[in-house]
Formats: structure tokens, sequence, C-alpha cells
């Protein structure tokens, strides 16, 4: 006699569910869950990244700018008037101080920087 014929029929229709294979809802909905939060985890870090490279970004143009005037000063013994004085005389690529501005008082005072652009 068979494992099978010796139980009640009851018995036969829970063992044929419990040996089907597959995922129960309450696993699927767990791994959607889990999948879910690895993406926002994910999603937030790479905003955090791609917010410190902006941030380094906008620090190398600063520090380009104030090198290129600091140059400048050197050389001529005042400062330029604004920074299209700067990239006329080749101290530095219009491109490497885009987002940044200088703005001077004097031409013997200590030049103002602010950030336009990416920057602000």
């Amino acid at each position: 006699m068979s494992y099978h014929r010796t139980m009640s029929n009851g018995m036969q229709h829970r063992r044929a569910l419990h040996d089907q294979r597959g995922f129960t809802l309450s696993e699927l909905v767990l791994v959607l869950v889990v999948v879910a939060g690895l993406l926002i985890v994910a999603t937030t870090s790479i905003r955090n990244i791609r917010k410190e490279t902006r941030s380094s970004n906008c620090q190398t143009e600063l520090r380009t700018l104030k090198l290129a005037t600091e140059q400048y000063h050197s050389e001529n013994d005042a400062y330029p008037i604004d920074k299209t004085v700067l990239v006329a005389g080749s101290l530095v690529a219009a491109a490497d101080v885009a987002n940044w501005t200088v703005e001077f008082e004097a031409t013997d005072e200590t030049p103002t920087y602010r950030a336009v652009g990416n920057c602000a």
C-alpha cells in the first residue's frame, strides 16, 4: 500500500499544495520591500555624490580664479577690472571659471568673488 493511499483526501490535498513549487505572496511582498529599500538607499547616495561633486567643482573653479587673479596682480601690481582681463591674458580659460564672477572696487583693493550659475 502506498503512502498516499493511506492518507485521507484532505491530507492528500494539503500535501499536494505543499509539494507545489513557487513563492508565497508574503515572500514576494518581502522581496519587493527589500528591493525598494535598496533603491531608496542607492538613489540617496547618488544624489549626495552628485552634490559633493558639484561642490568640489565649484571650489576648484574658485581656486583657479583666485590663482589667476593673484598671478595678474603680481605681474601688474594691480588687480584686473574683471575676469575678462584674466581670460584675454590667457591666465585662465573662460570655461574654467564660468560659475564665478569677480568684482573689484578699485584696482588696488582685494577682489570680491561671487558664485553664479551652478555654484550659486
